[in-house]
């Protein structure tokens, strides 16, 4: 997208006349990304990854450590979350890469089975800029035809991570799409223009990304939890006025760790406590927009 094209003002101060289902005020997403095994490695794509619980090697490499620690998400961490989710009975969005969802079919199965939404989060860690539009495309129907095979379903969310000037055209080109999230720019659903993808904004800070090298802000569950409840009290606060979408970004290797998921299950029964809270999938956020607000939304 050019300069150009960019929107500073959104929103703006514009009071809104809707709620989510039930009259209830704040949605929260709850997006748990999927990706081990679709990491960077030099052994697939020449690249060191960059991020994890430990710097990466200086030479290049295979990251033994890294590597061992990403796995620990599809082998264990996201049962832990899985197990969490059902005893809330919170349905996610899983932000699943095509290949690792190929890689663990007992974890996709479970992720199916209990009525959570899979978002296709590309075929693996090849950031979407690097590829021809050629090859962006092809990727893209690549990981779609996966996750239908894998899980009876074709993907009707899209989450590129690094999108290129293409993605969003491709994303509509191949129809099964409705929504994307390459986005960080806004507490509500919107369109770039009229008649484009609806674009579901997530989330940069309210995300356990930040307990990995190199970030390292957050130091333990507390430092989660704490920031998890303040964007939400703000956020519900606000949501009295006018209805307000809360992402939180999790990723089966992060909050999957014994450590970790303490702030997740705090959050969770936080939360349950305020009848005027959805928690949902992105789909369902999605379809209630397209179906109920953008009708009504003046």
């Amino acid at each position: 997208m050019s300069e150009a094209a960019r929107d500073l003002v959104g929103y703006g101060n514009k009071k809104f006349h809707f709620s989510w289902p039930g009259g209830r005020r704040l949605a929260i997403s709850i997006v748990v990304n999927f990706e081990e095994g679709s990491e960077h490695s030099v052994s697939t794509d020449g690249i060191v990854e960059g991020i994890g619980e430990f710097l990466p090697v200086d030479q290049k490499i295979r990251d033994f450590g890294n590597e061992s620690a990403y796995e620990y998400g599809s082998r264990v961490g996201v049962w832990r979350i899985l197990d969490t989710l059902k005893k809330y009975d919170a349905r996610a969005t899983f932000f699943a890469t095509a290949l690792a969802l190929r890689a663990n079919k007992q974890a996709t199965d479970a992720i199916v089975k209990a009525a959570h939404e899979v978002c296709d989060h590309g075929l693996n860690w090849t950031e979407h800029y690097r590829y021809t539009y050629e090859e962006e495309k092809d990727a893209i129907a690549k990981s779609v035809a996966i996750i239908e095979e894998l899980t009876g379903k074709k993907p009707v969310g899209f989450y590129a991570r690094e999108p290129s000037p293409n993605t969003l055209r491709i994303v509509q080109e191949l129809g099964n799409f409705i929504y994307d999230s390459d986005a960080y720019n806004d507490d509500l659903p919107y369109r770039l223009t009229p008649g484009g993808i609806l674009i579901l904004p997530y989330t940069p800070d309210v995300n356990d990304f930040h307990f990995q090298s190199p970030m390292h802000r957050f130091s333990n569950s507390s430092d989660f939890f704490v920031y998890l409840k303040d964007s939400f009290d703000v956020l519900r606060e606000e949501s009295k006025s006018k209805p307000k979408m809360m992402s939180v970004g999790l990723h089966t290797r992060v909050s999957g760790r014994a450590g970790r998921v303490v702030a997740l299950r705090k959050f969770l029964e936080y939360v349950r406590g305020f009848d005027d809270v959805w928690i949902a999938t992105r789909e369902e956020i999605a379809r209630h927009w397209i179906d109920q607000v953008e009708p009504v939304l003046v």
